[in-house]
């Protein structure tokens, strides 16, 4: 994808000695920088991920924690209610 003016640059041979050389160190550099910037965002989509896996995890542990002592407490209340009624 180059541009219309490097191109015609590219056809002129004077530019093929050192600005071949020239333009694949900056495309190195252009890789190098991509590749961190990928890593980064690697390592950020990895620590969203265990916050989100935890935040579940402590959800789900919450419902169920209110689940059973939702059925204590309906176990109990209907003992209590049948005591009341038969005593």
């Amino acid at each position: 994808m180059l541009r219309d003016d490097e191109q015609l640059e590219r056809a002129r041979p004077g530019a093929t000695g050192l600005e071949s050389y020239r333009r694949l160190i900056e495309l190195q550099k252009q890789m190098i920088e991509l590749s961190q910037h990928h890593e980064r965002s690697r390592r950020e989509c990895e620590a969203l991920r265990d916050v989100v896996a935890r935040e579940v995890a402590a959800r789900r542990s919450a419902v169920g924690r209110l689940r059973n002592s939702a059925g204590k407490l309906f176990k109990s209340s209907r003992f209590a209610l049948a005591r009341h009624f038969f005593s």
